[in-house]
């Protein structure tokens, strides 16, 4: 049996993105529009040769080790099939980190399910999907694989077809705490005004253009040019278009600072070729 897999685990773009409400429990219900795209974190995943994980990434933040999802995710595997299990596992990182794109989703996704292959488990999507809730709300949608409307906290997923269209992605190299945009939310639901955040794409987008002011300025003038969307509680935009002159305008306008990507749907992702 293979000692090591690569594998490529794709980011995501929240089309639409509205939060319902907040159950007894803490979590917040939503309702989200799932769309995989061709940007991808790298993850080398092998067994280790001393009862030890190890989680490395070529990023300068600390995201490493028990700082790590995917260290939780090994533990996770390891309590719900009762086994040892120790990896070894680097990740290059080329998803935004903080970003709304899911990356971290995605690399604890991929865990799963390349340790699930490496270790012949023979755990189904089904049972994945429910160690991946525990981590995170965006887990099984990475696990799923398909494009999909999300519902509940994220975890009831109904397959879409792929749009038809490209992407640009514009990240500000701002990370977004999703755990305090929610708080931001909660505040607004407190005063009773959820009204605020209506006629929005995305529930988050004037939450996140009020606490990051200076980007106010730059987000009108690129939404003079093209209709300039937020992936989940930000930073990253994005903007749906066909040809590439249509974005031609909104290319100018971006700071010389900030990373983009073009980018192009995926049917679906990459990680579904490692369940058996």
């Amino acid at each position: 049996m293979n000692q090591i897999i690569n594998i490529s685990c794709p980011a995501k773009l929240n089309l639409m993105l509205e939060v319902v409400g907040k159950r007894a429990d803490g979590m917040h219900e939503i309702k989200s529009h799932f769309q995989l795209i061709n940007l991808f974190d790298e993850l080398t995943i092998q067994k280790a040769n001393k009862p030890q994980s190890t989680i490395t990434t070529n990023s300068s933040l600390d995201i490493e080790n028990e700082n790590n999802i995917v260290y939780k995710a090994i533990l996770s595997l390891s309590k719900h099939t009762k086994q040892d299990i120790h990896c070894k596992i680097h990740i290059i990182k080329n998803i935004p980190i903080g970003g709304g794109l899911g990356g971290g989703s995605s690399n604890a996704a991929a865990a799963l399910i390349g340790i699930n292959k490496l270790y012949n488990l023979c755990l189904s999507i089904s049972e994945l999907m429910v160690i991946g809730e525990e981590l995170g709300a965006d887990v099984p949608f990475f696990i799923f694989g398909k494009n999909a409307i999300a519902t509940g906290i994220g975890e009831v997923l109904e397959e879409v077809h792929c749009v038809n269209s490209k992407f640009l992605i514009i990240s500000p190299n701002i990370h977004t705490s999703t755990k305090e945009m929610f708080a931001k939310w909660d505040e607004l639901d407190v005063l009773n005004s959820p009204q605020n955040l209506q006629g929005y794409d995305n529930s988050f987008l004037p939450l996140f253009l009020s606490k990051n002011t200076n980007l106010h300025k730059i987000y009108k003038e690129l939404s003079l040019a093209i209709d300039i969307k937020l992936s989940g509680t930000g930073s990253t935009m994005f903007c749906i278009y066909k040809e590439d002159v249509e974005i031609e305008k909104t290319l100018k306008k971006i700071p010389t600072k900030w990373r983009h990507f073009f980018c192009e749907p995926l049917q679906c992702s990459p990680l579904l070729e490692y369940i058996t």
